[in-house]
């Protein structure tokens, strides 16, 4: 990293006091106190925490706005922000020298320092870096002021791309809904102008069935089961299977066939009750215990028709009124699904009307196609290096 004239050069060692976290075992680990950060709580604020009860050293405790370096597994540094904490082992609290460095500074320095960190790092199953490796790496700063306006700039380029990020995340929202927007006015139109009846999913069902919960395993013996997973904006994803060995009687009881509808009856409040078609592909097929397989009377109602009504605005807001929350997951059974409402137009109509989906689907796919870019840690990686080459 080349960096101007004026920029004196230091040690970690020297910039910082760091404070390695204490070594928490599995039977310290309780249900209630304070969180314990682990490096898996760093990277995904989803991970949930494990808590400690008893008194720790108070250099173990972390606040909000510490400075926190993992140096093992996965190297990072982080700003913490999420209360009051305690540290485990394999992260620094990085204390600075406010004389020499300003915090922001050195979190960015850090970030910009992690290849070099990895050079030095060793281990097969877990790479980690020594303390006296790490607080010998040698870095160029330059004076507090400078150091200041420096953060101020990397923290006004880092907002762009946050901004670029929001943007395409709308794009993606946008192109999973995009599909079913003309088939739901298509649909409200013709309730509305045409006086289709309104009846429900159970009107059109011939039966509803839960799924089997036989253990699957990934390797390919057996049949392979499609789990709730294999629902994906509407249509089955075949990738990503497990599989199972089922007796004769069980294969018979769990087989789908071509136009059977699977629902998903427990997930996030966002994908519980998403549905799919089933289509079939070669050879048998099985669903988990956490879908319900419909059998449509096709003399009533088309199978695309109804999956496409279920993941409709209308399937949607009557899962969000009746839907059951449980502890992190949202329930809603097959009595309850044979209440959706579904509008009953002719078999020609339906065709008609899901036609429309088929139309859309190109564009829909052209826009994930097109969000689906690397991510922007190559642009955050150029900002910084620009940064401490003085470039910024």
């Amino acid at each position: 990293m080349t960096s101007p004239a004026n920029w004196k050069t230091y040690k970690l060692g020297e910039l910082a006091q760091y404070i390695n976290g204490k070594a928490f075992k599995p039977e310290d680990w309780k249900t209630a106190g304070l969180p314990i950060i682990r490096i898996q709580n760093l990277t995904n604020q989803s991970k949930p925490f494990n808590y400690c009860d008893h008194e720790v050293e108070a250099r173990y405790h972390i606040n909000d706005g510490d400075l926190l370096i993992s140096w093992s597994a996965t190297l990072g540094s982080f700003i913490w922000d999420r209360g009051p904490a305690v540290l485990n082992q394999h992260i620094f609290k990085a204390v600075p020298d406010t004389t020499i460095i300003e915090r922001d500074f050195l979190h960015f320095l850090m970030l910009e320092t992690l290849e070099e960190m990895a050079s030095h790092a060793h281990g097969i199953a877990m790479k980690h870096i020594t303390k006296g490796k790490f607080e010998a790496i040698e870095v160029t700063i330059p004076a507090l002021p400078e150091q200041r306006r420096i953060v101020t700039r990397i923290k006004e380029c880092m907002e762009r791309v946050e901004e670029i990020e929001m943007l395409r995340r709308q794009s993606t929202h946008e192109a999973a809904h995009i599909e079913y927007a003309r088939f739901q006015d298509a649909l409200l139109l013709g309730a509305n102008e045409r006086g289709w009846k309104i009846g429900t999913l159970g009107d059109v069902a011939r039966s509803f069935r839960y799924g089997t919960s036989a253990k699957a395993h990934t390797q390919a013996v057996g049949v392979p089961v499609l789990r709730m997973g294999n629902i994906q904006d509407g249509y089955l994803d075949f990738s990503n299977l497990k599989y199972l060995e089922l007796s004769d009687a069980d294969l018979a009881r769990y087989t789908l066939k071509t136009g059977d509808v699977l629902i998903n009856r427990t997930n996030s409040l966002e994908l519980v009750g998403k549905a799919a078609s089933f289509k079939n592909p070669e050879g048998a097929w099985v669903y988990a215990s956490y879908l319900v397989r419909v059998d449509i009377d096709q003399t009533l109602a088309l199978p695309e028709f109804v999956t496409a009504v279920i993941n409709s605005r209308i399937g949607r807001s009557f899962v969000l009124r009746t839907a059951r929350r449980a502890i992190g997951m949202v329930n809603i059974n097959a009595k309850e699904m044979a209440k959706f409402p579904m509008p009953l137009p002719s078999l020609n109509e339906q065709a008609e009307i899901t036609e429309l989906l088929n139309t859309a689907r190109p564009l829909a796919q052209e826009m994930r196609s097109n969000m689906a870019e690397p991510e922007l840690g190559f642009l955050r990686q150029s900002i910084l290096r620009k940064a401490f080459a003085g470039e910024l």
